[in-house]
């Protein structure tokens, strides 16, 4: 049976983009129905603004679902993005051919050189800030961290 080293569970936390969707479909729904009280609205707009605002909420709702479950123990590495993962997934220690933790400043984020073309896969919930794997079967994975010395600490005991 393995142990547990380290457990993690992020949501998504940002405010910014939310508010700006809320702000679009509020803009859309008073657009809408100010169209629908003149004598000359056309419907096909009037529906585009509905479905925009609709889309915006909907959008809303999916960030706010967003869940990155991540666990290191001394044989795998298990991850699950809900709702885009329906179970867990997971890396076992002896595929990773390397391992190394990222931490990005957050001003650092919105630079632009945290930016690769490396075909990596990404889940992450708090920006450039985790863990970086690369396979021996040559695949790249990004698993984003919140907790970074705690995940540190976790590896140091996983490497041991």
């Amino acid at each position: 049976m393995s142990r547990i080293h380290f457990k993690e569970t992020q949501r998504y936390k940002d405010k910014l983009i939310p508010l700006a969707l809320g702000v679009v479909g509020l803009m859309a729904v008073v657009r809408g129905m100010n169209l629908l009280q003149t004598s000359n609205a056309e419907v096909g707009t009037v529906v585009f603004l509905f479905v925009l605002a609709l889309a915006s909420v909907g959008a809303i709702f999916a960030l706010y679902r967003l869940k990155l479950k991540l666990s290191i123990s001394d044989k795998k590495i298990k991850y699950k993005l809900s709702p885009w993962h329906s179970a867990k997934q997971s890396i076992l220690w002896q595929d990773v051919d390397s391992c190394k933790i990222v931490q990005t400043s957050e001003a650092a984020q919105w630079s632009g050189g945290n930016i690769t073309f490396n075909h990596e896969k990404r889940f992450t919930l708090s920006g450039r800030n985790g863990l970086a794997l690369k396979t021996k079967s040559g695949e790249r994975y990004f698993i984003g961290c919140e907790d970074i010395l705690g995940l540190r600490k976790a590896l140091d005991k996983v490497q041991e």
